[in-house]
């Protein structure tokens, strides 16, 4: 075999071996967006289709997965035509998130001016839709409650959306726990 092949066979292997060192480093995640040419109904609010992340390794990986979610598609993505009301102005909307016994606590920051549009009755929709299938990939969540700066009450009379058995009747107190790493 030349040196040039031997090079080349060697650049190879040394890429292939990086690439393999990478992929132990990184976590692979789901977020979910919205996406009127690719939905079977564009006008299915709740419709939301699967893009990937790769994040540095992480334990947290419901907190790693609502970061990307909040920082919204990128541009490339857009231009696919993928949307949703997170953005660069919601990249700092999550305040913690905790997974007990099948239910993600997603507290949030109060970044309700950011997110106007999102209580008419499809950005409630959009907004829970987007935030419930990208946590629901984990099999230990089966269930989603939301809070604003602890406050579930104000999160859901903000969506417009009594307290009830679904939302848990707005009971605070799961959200006081401190603990904001999640490992489902």
């Amino acid at each position: 075999m030349n040196w040039r092949l031997r090079l080349a066979a060697l650049c190879l292997g040394l890429a292939l071996a990086g690439a393999t060192l990478a992929q132990r480093d990184t976590t692979h995640l789901l977020v979910y967006f919205s996406n009127a040419r690719l939905a079977a109904d564009p006008a299915d609010c709740t419709a939301a289709l699967a893009l990937d992340r790769h994040v540095p390794r992480t334990g947290a990986v419901a907190t790693a997965a609502l970061q990307q979610l909040f920082a919204g598609p990128t541009p490339a993505e857009q231009a696919m035509g993928y949307r949703s009301p997170f953005g660069a102005a919601t990249a700092g909307l999550l305040k913690s998130v905790r997974v007990s016994d099948g239910t993600a606590f997603v507290d949030l920051h109060d970044l309700r001016s950011a997110l106007a549009g999102t209580t008419s009755s499809c950005g409630a929709a959009e907004f829970q839709s987007q935030v419930q299938r990208t946590l629901r990939q984990f099999p230990s969540i089966k269930r989603v409650l939301f809070a604003i700066e602890g406050q579930p009450r104000t999160f859901h009379e903000w969506m417009n959306e009594d307290c009830g058995p679904a939302n848990g009747h707005c009971d605070p107190r799961p959200f006081a726990a401190t603990n904001s790493k999640a490992r489902p």
